[in-house]
């Protein structure tokens, strides 16, 4: 996935070829971003390359550009098509990607492409739950949470210091249904450690207690 950083390189890259070029406004310090560069990188690749490029820019290092194309918040993935902007998708919702590429594409198979299929789920679950040694899956994020549990959750894991990735829920209705069925556990939050479900709230209380186990745990460098 091309990295861009001035206006001319992005505007070669849009204007390049009669593909369908999606750019993602970003930022290095929202972990969101990250998530969704890696999720666009094998949407396009799935894709072919000879349908869709992708490339992804640092909205506040280039604040010309992002104001050009009103850009408030990160993320934010615009949709080129011969160097004009034909479509947007404000925020962290990487379905809503997946359809606007799909439908701008033209895509035959557009119809079965908005509806994931079990299989196709449960990689993406894997992915996600993989993507960190030590992920949450919570309502917000670690800096931001959105319910009682979740907050409790990142309070005791931030009080033992440890490194841990977080997945916003409520930003995907697919990935909050999905998680259910794919560990077995019908609540939120969920800690795993190296791809394996260590549970919820109560479960990690209790595990935090063990001093072997905590010295396991990956730790805030």
């Amino acid at each position: 996935m091309k990295q861009i950083t001035t206006e001319e390189e992005l505007n070669s890259f849009v204007k390049s070829s009669d593909k369908l070029n999606v750019v993602h406004f970003f930022a290095p310090w929202a972990e969101t971003c990250g998530q969704l560069n890696t999720f666009i990188s094998d949407l396009t690749a799935d894709l072919g390359a000879d349908r869709v490029e992708a490339a992804f820019l640092d909205a506040e290092a280039l604040p010309s550009v992002s104001h050009k194309h009103n850009i408030n918040a990160v993320p934010t993935v615009v949709l080129f098509k011969n160097g004009t902007a034909v479509d947007r998708i404000d925020g962290f919702k990487m379905d809503e990607i997946r359809r606007k590429v799909n439908s701008k594409l033209g895509s035959a198979d557009e119809n079965d492409s908005q509806e994931m299929t079990k299989e196709d789920l449960n990689a993406r679950l894997k992915k996600l739950i993989e993507s960190h040694k030590l992920m949450l899956f919570m309502k917000g994020n670690k800096d931001a949470p959105k319910c009682g549990f979740s907050r409790q959750m990142t309070d005791l894991l931030n009080s033992v210091k440890v490194d841990y990735g977080t997945f916003d829920i409520l930003s995907d209705e697919d990935v909050r249904q999905g998680l259910k069925s794919y560990s077995n556990w019908p609540t939120y939050p969920q800690l795993y450690l190296d791809g394996e479900l260590l549970g919820g709230l109560d479960v990690v209380r209790e595990e935090l207690q063990d001093e072997d186990f905590v010295s396991k745990l990956p730790k805030v460098a």
